[in-house]
Parts: structure tokens; C-alpha cells; sequence
């Protein structure tokens, strides 16, 4: 059995260590790595190789966000899983645009972060279908206002 490579990115030092405290309990899971901001995680891409990174949305130096949008630039094949504090349907959409295959709560159980991880790693998106369609619905809005603005006679 090949085991996920996993990369925890997270600007709070005790929450990293808790995540991999919490997967070094499972044979299916490797922490190959951990960063505390998005600058710092693309800069280990090419040496620890993760399969998949669970990266904080809200980081100084460099966003998740902007982590992820330069990581899947340059590794396409590299699952992101953003989690959070914060229910912001902004995030949420930027986070999919950025190409996140899925955005989570910290306030989830240890099997839920679990089952998520193991989700992800095998391919699927996790999105929480209400929150796509907010941001879905947001999009479309944002969209059609900037097309509107640029109509003639706008």
C-alpha cells in the first residue's frame, strides 16, 4: 500500500504539530514536510514532492491562496486541500479559482480531516455543495456586473 505524501502548511506552530501528531497514527498517511506560510511551502515543492497539502487559507508573507494558484501552476498533479477558521464565501470561491480540490473548517473532527484527506488523495474534490453554489451563485454575479459596466451605454 502507498501511503499519502502530505504536507501541512499552517502559520500557528501547535496546530501543526497537532496535525501531525494526529497522522503519524495512520499507516496510510506520511507528513513528508511542514511550512508556515505559502512562500515557505512552494520553496520545499521540489524536495519533499507531497502528493497532497493541507495549507491554512490565512498566512502572512504568502496566502494560501496565492500558494496554491503558483503551486498548481507549477505542479498540476499536487492536491491542495485549503482549511480554516473562517466561513467566507470570498475565500471559498478564490480557493476554487486558485484549483483547491476542496475547502474545510477546523472545527472538524479528526475522522472528518481524516476522511477528507483520504478523499482528496484519491482524486475526488471535496466542496461542501451549498458553499459552491454560494460562490457559484457570487461568480455569476460578479461576472454579469462586470459585463454590465462594460456594455455601451452602461
Amino acid at each position: 500500500m502507498s501511503r499519502i505524501r502530505l504536507m501541512i502548511v499552517d502559520d500557528h506552530e501547535v496546530v501543526r504539530l497537532g496535525m501531525r501528531a494526529a497522522f503519524e497514527l495512520e499507516p496510510d498517511i506520511a507528513v513528508v514536510g511542514e511550512a508556515s506560510n505559502g512562500a515557505e511551502a512552494l520553496s520545499k515543492m521540489s524536495v519533499l514532492a507531497p502528493q497532497l497539502i493541507l495549507m491554512d487559507v490565512r498566512m502572512e508573507k504568502m496566502s494560501g491562496i496565492e500558494a496554491c494558484r503558483e503551486i498548481k501552476s507549477q505542479y498540476p498533479d499536487t492536491a491542495i486541500l485549503m482549511i480554516t477558521s473562517y466561513a467566507d464565501d470570498e475565500a471559498v470561491l478564490a480557493s476554487m479559482l486558485a484549483g483547491a480540490s476542496g475547502y474545510l473548517l477546523k472545527n472538524l473532527s479528526r475522522a472528518e480531516l481524516l476522511r477528507a484527506i483520504r478523499l482528496v488523495a484519491s482524486g475526488q474534490s471535496l466542496l461542501d455543495p451549498a458553499k459552491v453554489k454560494q460562490a457559484t451563485t457570487r461568480l455569476i454575479a460578479l461576472t454579469a456586473g462586470g459585463i454590465q459596466s462594460h456594455l455601451p451605454g452602461s
